[in-house]
């Protein structure tokens, strides 16, 4: 396996773990390990109207993102165009969330990591494309 694959695998296993998590979070009363005052405020940000689009939870979306990219990467990596759709939809991902994050004045450090992995897993995805295959 070749050093961007396993990193892009790396990044897989870390969105997926942290994307249960916030859904989990979401769904239940487990608790959220964050500050929530001030800046750092994982509650406020996740608990947002921001935190959902049409009823679904954003860390749900994350879910799916990561579960896809996997298998994206691992079973099907010839299929280049749909990993440049996934590329895509990791953008706005991350553009929604900075824009809430930002209206809101206030940061959620699980979102910080999921888009760094994104942003990070377009970056690598597409630097490597050719590796991946």
């Amino acid at each position: 396996m070749s050093i961007p694959k396993a990193l892009l695998l790396l990044f897989v296993v870390v969105g997926l773990v942290d994307s249960v998590y916030l859904t989990a979070v979401h769904y239940s009363n487990l608790p959220l390990y964050c500050p929530d005052t001030g800046k750092i405020n994982c509650v406020g940000v996740t608990t947002s109207v921001f935190s959902e689009v049409a009823g679904i939870p954003i860390a749900l979306g994350g879910v799916v993102w990561f579960a896809v990219f996997g298998i994206l990467i691992l079973a099907l990596p010839k299929i280049k165009v749909l990993r440049n759709i996934w590329y895509i939809l990791a953008l706005g991902a991350v553009a929604y969330s900075l824009i809430g994050q930002g209206i809101l004045g206030e940061i959620c450090i699980y979102c910080c990591v999921l888009d760094s992995v994104l942003l990070l897993s377009v970056f690598v995805g597409l630097r490597y494309s050719k590796e991946l295959v």
